[in-house]
């Protein structure tokens, strides 16, 4: 009787283990799986992020040559259409496989449907050799449909890259070419080698038939299932690469790429059986005692008492082992998921510094520029009007770059918008001279236009600045010679070129002279030799004005920058502008000055009544509300406000409360050091004359002058600010 207790006992601790362990073993294959996924996540999205810049360009290009052929366009426009690609990275094919623009493509594996590498450099596509062509069994380039992209893998340039390719389409429908866009495999290790660091896991990127393009997973995937884009799978016991293993699949958005990450199904159960061969071994002896105890289990209750109470003990270890190990599983995945979460923190926290320090420098700058401007107008020994005056120096200079700064801001933030209109040459040119004429001649430079009387399509004021810009760029970097600025019409587009006789640009060096603060010659950072923004900020005005900017250059000869402009006809006789009045001096006004920088609020209340004016003063909006309410106050003539304020209120809103108090309208200028491209958005969408800090006393007094001047409309609610940006 007492045996075949023990014998029921030892099935029912067989059983509870047993049902432990599969419950054990379901959970961390479910833990392996939900780390592959999370693991499959981040790397579509890394490799998406990556990807986007191709994607994006070949997409804006295919769309502007699908519908209308190939065979419309020269080989001159198609150069001009295919400007906007400056990394030389897209490759344009027509129909016969030959290659129409960008350099030399190569397939791995040829019209292999695996798409494997071969060993050796792949051949470049020719006259000779035709594109690949889709084939019954889908090899090569297989027929899909008009706009979506296909993604193989090659070389272009004899470097490995992915292959992004669109076909173009005439206006019938007919096949006429395909673009390719190249994303070098060097951009794509880096993310790659950190996804398959952790041992015995394997990531990838493949095409939609499974075939690896990228990374260090199988060569193939096998079949694989059909998936919608952002749309993720699971697959436990996948056997692709000859063991089981636990495989995740992303689908990208937009590119018809699989992110694919898997783990042998060994390695994620590898602590699983650790802990199964410590049960089974605990599971023997507990058996081996159980047996015993039926044995002996007559020799006396006592003994039999202590045997159980061992077996309770050997179950709760054994249980509070897998309570351990579970929990600390859960513990690394809560750190896995505070480490993202802390990286996510410091990207924020930088972005919220660089605008939080961009604002307050502008602060102190502009106090220093009204202390100065009113310490210059006290000063009469010529002795420390000299010092001041070099103190003036050094905050042009400082000056300098935050306007650079300020504008690269605006036209990234959208706000600037082209007024296109018709534009005679002749005038621009004469203004250039006219404005840099001095400056060449004083590094003995000859500055000469050659004449145009061609009319044009753009902004002349945006035209205007980027050929300054590249004039500017001109003198600096030219030391002996001259600078020429003449135009070639090309069809309907007219190249104006600005040539030099500088010491010229390496080729490799083409494209970086682009990006903002690069300097090519100044590993010093001298200031005298510019800020490295200006042909950065000639890139994003072309880009405004849809105008194409093109560059050549010789080493030791000089360059030549050209910007693409639309013809519109010949010049006619053009009347002349009259002359615009500068409004009258404004004086004796009431100004209320809200600023909560105590040095600002001084500095801004000495420089107006040096003026003339009178001053009220207030800290925020509240405080000036309490102070335009005042029964024994006057009633202010404008508000002059800085735009974060504490408190609740911002400075626009400022104004318009002080207007509504006072039952009419109440002209504001709005002075801020904050550039980044939303506050930019947000302070032109409310109407209100915009300042940016630092500035100058000169533009200060002007911008008062003209909200002055300007006759009132006397209606409460009607905004009583128009916009004012100085860069």
């Amino acid at each position: 009787m007492l045996a075949t207790v023990f014998i029921v006992l030892g099935l029912l601790g067989t059983g509870s283990w047993a049902t432990v362990t599969i419950l054990d073993y379901q959970e961390t294959l479910e833990r392996a799986a939900r780390d592959v996924r999370q693991a499959a996540a981040l790397l579509n999205g890394h490799a998406r992020s990556v990807l986007e810049r191709s994607t994006g360009l070949l997409v804006r290009i295919a769309d502007r040559m699908d519908g209308r052929g190939l065979q419309s366009w020269t080989d001159r426009s198609l150069d001009e259409a295919m400007l906007v690609e400056r990394f030389g990275r897209l490759t344009l094919f027509d129909a016969g496989g030959a290659v129409r623009f960008g350099p030399a493509v190569g397939f791995d594996g040829g019209n292999d449907p695996r798409g494997q590498f071969r060993s050796g450099p792949p051949e470049p596509p020719s006259a000779g050799r035709p594109f690949p062509a889709p084939s019954a069994s889908g090899a090569g380039l297989q027929a899909a449909e008009k706009r979506s992209i296909q993604v193989l893998s090659g070389h272009m340039s004899g470097q490995p890259s992915l292959l992004l390719l669109r076909r173009i389409h005439t206006a019938a429908g007919a096949l006429d070419g395909t673009v390719l866009a190249a994303v070098p495999m060097s951009e794509l290790t880096p993310f790659l080698d950190v996804f398959d660091s952790e041992h015995g896991r394997t990531v990838g990127l493949y095409g939609p038939d499974g075939l690896r393009l990228a990374g260090s997973g199988p060569s193939s995937l096998g079949v694989v299932p059909t998936l919608a884009e952002g749309e993720e799978r699971t697959i436990a016991g996948w056997g692709g690469t000859g063991a089981s293993a636990v495989l995740a699949l992303v689908r990208m958005q937009g590119i018809p790429l699989l992110a694919a990450v898997s783990v042998p199904q060994s390695d994620a159960l590898a602590s699983w059986h650790v802990r199964l061969e410590r049960g089974i071994l605990a599971m023997l002896v507990g058996v081996a005692t159980l047996a015993g105890l039926a044995l002996l289990g007559m020799r006396g209750l006592r003994r039999e008492a202590a045997v159980r109470r061992a077996l309770t003990d050997a179950n709760a270890r054994l249980e509070q082992r897998v309570a351990d190990r579970t929990a600390a599983l859960s513990a690394a995945n809560v750190k896995l998921s505070r480490a993202l979460e802390e990286k996510e923190r410091a990207n924020q926290a930088k972005g919220r510094f660089l605008s939080a320090a961009n604002h307050d420098l502008r602060q102190p700058f502009q106090a220093l520029r009204l202390f100065h401007h009113i310490l210059m107008e006290r000063l009469s020994e010529s002795r420390d009007r000299s010092i001041a005056e070099k103190m003036g120096e050094a905050l042009d200079a400082g000056e300098k770059l935050l306007h650079a700064l300020l504008e690269v801001a605006t036209l990234d933030a959208g706000v600037v918008r082209p007024q296109l209109a018709d534009v005679p040459v002749a005038p621009v040119l004469d203004d250039l001279l006219a404005e840099f004429r001095s400056s060449a001649a004083e590094k003995g430079l000859v500055l000469t236009a050659v004449p145009c009387r061609m009319v044009i399509r753009t902004d002349r004021t945006l035209l205007n600045r980027m050929l300054g810009d590249l004039v500017r760029n001109a003198i600096r970097f030219t030391e002996s010679g001259r600078i020429m600025l003449g135009c070639r019409r090309r069809g309907q587009w007219l190249r104006i070129e600005v040539w030099d006789t500088g010491p010229g640009i390496p080729a490799e060096q083409l494209d970086n002279i682009f990006e903002d603060f690069v300097q090519l010659g100044n590993p010093e950072r001298d200031r005298r030799h510019g800020l490295g923004l200006g042909l950065a900020k000639v890139r994003r005005k072309a880009a405004l004005l849809g105008h194409a900017v093109e560059v050549r250059s010789r080493p030791g000869r000089g360059s030549v920058f050209a910007v693409h402009v639309p013809v519109v006809g010949i010049e006619g006789p053009v009347p002349a502008a009259p002359a615009a009045s500068a409004p009258a001096p404004v004086g004796g006004r009431l100004i209320l000055v809200v600023e909560d920088d105590p040095v600002q609020r001084d500095a801004l209340r000495l420089l107006l009544e040096s003026w003339g004016h009178s001053v009220m003063e207030a800290v925020d909006g509240e405080n000036a509300l309490a102070v335009v309410g005042s029964r024994d106050r006057r009633e202010p003539d404008m508000v002059v406000s800085d735009f974060r304020l504490p408190g609740r209120l911002t400075g626009v809103q400022t104004v318009g409360q002080v207007g509504e108090l006072l039952g009419r309208a109440v002209p504001g200028l709005i002075l801020t050091g904050d550039t980044a491209p939303e506050r930019i958005r947000d302070a032109v969408a409310t109407g209100c004359r915009l300042l940016h800090k630092p500035v100058t006393p000169d533009d200060l007094r002007d911008a008062i002058t003209a909200i002055l001047s300007e006759p009132s409309t006397g209606v409460a609610d009607e905004k009583a600010c128009e916009t004012q940006q100085v860069a």
